[in-house]
């Protein structure tokens, strides 16, 4: 294997392109991304329970190393650029665990593997990992782009436009949950945020999944026929953004909490869900009566919630151009009202989904903003994308064996770590969780703030 302990050979001269390492690491599990020259060469996916890409990071360094004709190693990169800031995320997820305790141990079992090792990773294990990839070489520079700013940097700078509005509905990470955005040429300035627990990728998913299409097969909800009973899909629709969750003419919204626990990171209450529509979770169950006025009621729903987002992030931009780094059933929603509503010439979505985008996204605003290199465009080039075809149809990045996982002994340590310090603390000391005020106009955080060098500094 090329990647032995030792390196072979003399050290070459230095790389003549600049080559940029992204690296992303969640519950959906690892991925590393190799950026030449702003363009992303390699990138691949290591599934759960892989919590770093230790095999997919010496994968990039020989794509390097062929594209260069030398050895390259991380000692040569640019820098290696980690997306979120890991130590302000399980910040986040400790106020959660502890704020419903002794409640949310599923939450806390199913979250804290990749949490604490995150945690790991950005209290200096990150160099360690790294050097194990890289006959025992530390990197030049380390860099933090925050979540959604690499979520940002995915969508808008792998796009040909100068300029663009820029949604982000990829969840929380390390924040917000949600934000608008402006691009332009290589600055990213950020215009409103949505607080990290009212989640457009948590009511988006959970409907998908309500009506028989879980996970990645959420795209299949919008090749749905349309409505058996066309009454009883507008109530259903009604009671989707009124009574699930409030959704505001500006496309902020707010998830009730008798609908989506809190306890176990806003999955839905499937009993108050049955209440509220009178229909079970589809299942296996064919798609038909009910099933079908549910399932075409939550296309619905999704289309207007992308509408009244695009109509706010046009409002402050003022931009044609509207990038997207959004969940599947999302992105394909914006191809009904909003696309049908004009109010942008171009739609594009970034060229696949996470993680494998988050590691290409930190890595390009390691580029763009922190080392300030401007984008080239060729104009007249781009044409409009194709209509968005089902995941299986894409040319999807590389898919690797997962590297590692937490042992059975791990997982015994961390259930002790909850009932023994975690819940008891949680007792006497129990944070709360803030959410957005009810009433008003919208639940958006106005934020005015370009993106800078420095906001990739350090994992806190």
């Amino acid at each position: 294997m090329m990647f032995g302990r030792k390196r072979p050979g003399p050290k070459p001269p230095a790389p003549t392109a600049q080559y940029i390492l992204g690296i992303s690491s969640s519950e959906d599990g690892s991925a590393a991304a190799m950026l030449r020259d702003g363009k992303v060469i390699f990138s691949a996916l290591e599934p759960p329970p892989a919590y770093f890409p230790v095999e997919a990071v010496r994968a990039a360094l020989e794509k390097a190393s062929e594209q260069e004709g030398a050895i390259v190693g991380v000692s040569d990169l640019a820098a290696v650029a980690f997306c979120g800031k890991p130590l302000r995320e399980f910040a986040r997820l400790d106020t959660e665990w502890r704020a419903g305790a002794p409640g949310t141990y599923p939450y806390f079992m199913r979250t804290a593997p990749a949490a604490f090792a995150k945690r790991r990773l950005g209290l200096g294990r990150l160099e360690s990992r790294l050097a194990s990839a890289s006959w025992g070489e530390k990197p030049r520079q380390l860099l933090y782009p925050e979540h959604q700013l690499s979520c940002a940097a995915s969508a808008f700078f792998q796009s040909p436009f100068e300029d663009s509005a820029i949604l982000v509905l990829d969840g929380p990470g390390d924040g917000a949950a949600a934000s608008v955005a402006l691009g332009s040429g290589e600055k990213v300035k950020l215009i409103r945020e949505l607080a990290d627990t009212d989640s457009p990728q948590a009511f988006s998913g959970a409907l998908a999944a309500y009506a028989g299409f879980p996970g990645e097969s959420s795209w299949e909800l919008f090749t749905v026929p349309p409505a058996a009973d066309r009454k009883r899909s507008e109530d259903i629709y009604y009671r989707m953004i009124s009574k699930l969750a409030e959704l505001k003419e500006d496309g902020s919204l707010r998830l009730f909490p008798e609908y989506f626990s809190y306890r176990n990171g806003m999955a839905p209450a499937l009993s108050a869900w049955e209440k509220l529509f009178g229909i079970a979770p589809r299942g296996g169950s064919p798609l038909e009566g009910p099933f079908l006025d549910f399932a075409a009621a939550a296309r619905e729903a999704l289309e207007e919630l992308m509408l009244r987002l695009g109509t706010h992030a046009k409002k402050f931009t003022f931009s044609n151009n509207l990038c997207l780094s959004a969940p599947v059933e999302l992105k394909l929603a914006a191809e009904g009202k909003l696309k049908d509503a004009g109010l942008f010439v171009n739609i594009w979505s970034q060229p696949y989904s996470a993680p494998e985008s988050k590691a290409a996204g930190a890595a390009l605003a390691a580029r763009h903003v922190h080392f300030g290199v401007k984008r080239v465009f060729s104009a007249g080039s781009w044409t409009r994308p194709p209509e968005p075809e089902a995941p299986e149809e894409q040319e999807n990045p590389v898919t690797l064996a997962g590297s590692g996982g937490i042992s059975g002994r791990g997982r015994l340590a961390l259930a002790l770590r909850y009932w023994l310090f975690l819940a008891p603390a949680s007792a006497f000391s129990r944070p709360r969780v803030k959410r957005p005020l009810a009433g008003g106009r919208s639940f958006y955080m106005l934020r005015s703030r370009l993106y800078s060098a420095d906001d990739l500094g350090g994992p806190a």
